[in-house]
This record gives C-alpha cells, sequence and structure tokens, in this order.
C-alpha cells in the first residue's frame, strides 16, 4: 500500500517500508526524533493488525490498538507531500513564527501623559507677547531703509522693498508670520512643560536674540534645570548693547520677566 509518497509494501510474513523516503519527506518538514520514532511505532502496530489478524484474529482491546494505529498513521503521514510553507526569518523552521505570541498593542496613554508630552506643542504667542514686540520694534507703515535693508511694519525685512506700504492689520499678520521662526525654537529648545505667558515671553526674548542666541541663554539653561524663578531673573541678563546696558533692552526684558511670571 502507499500513503501519499511513503511506500510501505505488506508481504505474508514479511514487513518492509521505504524508511529512507520516509525519513527524507519527515526531515523536510523538521519534525523532531521522537515524531518519527512515534509514526514508526503506529506503523508496526498497524502492520501488526493487519498481518495477524487477518489471519488469527484479535482481540478487542488488540482490534482498537490496531484500528488506533491505522488512524495515526493515517494522520500523519496524510500529510507528506503537501507544500511547506516558507519561513520568514530564514533561519526559522515554519512552525517557528506560528509558536510566536501575537505583537501587543501598547496601553493607551491617559490624558495626563498626553498632556505632559505635548504641553508646548500647541502653544502660539499670545497677544501680550506680541504687544511687548510691538512696542519695542515699532510701527512703520512704509518702507524704510535701515543699515541698506528695506524695513515695513514691526521689523518685516523678508518681503519689504522701497516704495511699499501696509495696513495696520497686514504689518500684524507680516508680524505673526515673522514670529513663527522664534515660536519654533522655543519649543524645540525647552525640554520642560511651560504655561502660554512663560512661553511668549520667551519667543519675544528669541525674536530679539535670534533662535540660536536664545539657545545660548541663561534664560533657557535655568529653565530646562527646572529653576522657573531663576529663569525669570534671568531675563534681566540680556540687555546689553556693545557690552552695556541698554535702557530699551532693559525695558522689554523687565516685561518680558513679568509676563513670564505672569
Amino acid at each position: 500500500m502507499q500513503y501519499h509518497g511513503v511506500m510501505i509494501v505488506i508481504l505474508t510474513g514479511d514487513i518492509r517500508i521505504d524508511l529512507g523516503k520516509f525519513a527524507s519527506v519527515m526531515a523536510n518538514r523538521g519534525m523532531e526524533s521522537i515524531m518519527r520514532a512515534t509514526l514508526i511505532f503506529w506503523i508496526i502496530i498497524f502492520a501488526f493488525g493487519v498481518l495477524i489478524g487477518e489471519r488469527y484474529g484479535l482481540p478487542g482491546w488488540a482490534s482498537s490498538l490496531s484500528d488506533r494505529g491505522f488512524a495515526t498513521v493515517e494522520g500523519l503521514i496524510g500529510h507528506v507531500g503537501e507544500p511547506i510553507p516558507a519561513a520568514e526569518d530564514g533561519d526559522a523552521p515554519p512552525d517557528a513564527a506560528e509558536a510566536s505570541p501575537a505583537p501587543q498593542t501598547p496601553p493607551p496613554t491617559t490624558r495626563a501623559d498626553q498632556d505632559e508630552a505635548g504641553s508646548n506643542a500647541t502653544l502660539r504667542i499670545n497677544d501680550a507677547g506680541l504687544q511687548i514686540i510691538k512696542d519695542s520694534e515699532g510701527l512703520r507703515l512704509e518702507a524704510y531703509n535701515l543699515g541698506g535693508q528695506w524695513l515695513i511694519g514691526y521689523g518685516h525685512s523678508r518681503t519689504a522693498r522701497a516704495g511699499m506700504k501696509v495696513s495696520e492689520a497686514q504689518a500684524e499678520a507680516l508680524l505673526r508670520e515673522d514670529v513663527k521662526d522664534a515660536e519654533d525654537g522655543v519649543r524645540n529648545a525647552v525640554t520642560v512643560p511651560v504655561n502660554r505667558n512663560q512661553f511668549s515671553a520667551m519667543v519675544s526674548l528669541a525674536y530679539n536674540l535670534g533662535v540660536g542666541g536664545f539657545g545660548r541663554s541663561t534664560v533657557l539653561a535655568a529653565l530646562n534645570a527646572g529653576d522657573y524663578n531663576g529663569a525669570a531673573d534671568a531675563f534681566l541678563n540680556h540687555n546689553k548693547a556693545g557690552g552695556k546696558a541698554n535702557e530699551h533692552l532693559t525695558q522689554r526684558r523687565e516685561k518680558e520677566r513679568a509676563l513670564f511670571l505672569k
């Protein structure tokens, strides 16, 4: 008889099993030696039942055992010859992927976690911070040249050109566009949660010092160290022009410090 590529020859008083072909098939499936030994055992039980049972008959328990051997052999070698699925990991056997536990979905973050992680991500400069910049820069609705550079509105330079005119609303819109770089710079540099007033005060400072200057400021150093009061006082350190304290800058730093503490 033949079971899907494994030849079992049963002759009178003689049993021959093509173990070479059988072992080759089983090796392709990556089965361990214990399974091969189990299969051989049940083949022998099955063959014993066929030979002896047909000649002499078997008691009920032996017949049941022989039937079990037949069912086991049929179930095991019935899969021989089926295609073997490729292992995704290359070296791992196919069953290894099936035995791997399903990936676990990470637990959802709480609202508190989200607020702490992204507390600064949506902050924008508020009206109080924008007013500090407006008061410091001054408003010019017609383009003017300063040091070889054309400016307009609240010190806007990117699109300013000779003869250009804007309304007050347009000047504010240009200022809000200009402060975006300072806003991004503050968000990227600050590593602790801040409120909107604190953020706006630092944007005003970064707009004046430049993003690079803010990154080197004593305000940022104290704040990221967790010293909020020290950061507020550090605003007053950045009031010099040409190495000397400047009255205009001192007034601006005091406004920024007050907003930071508000």
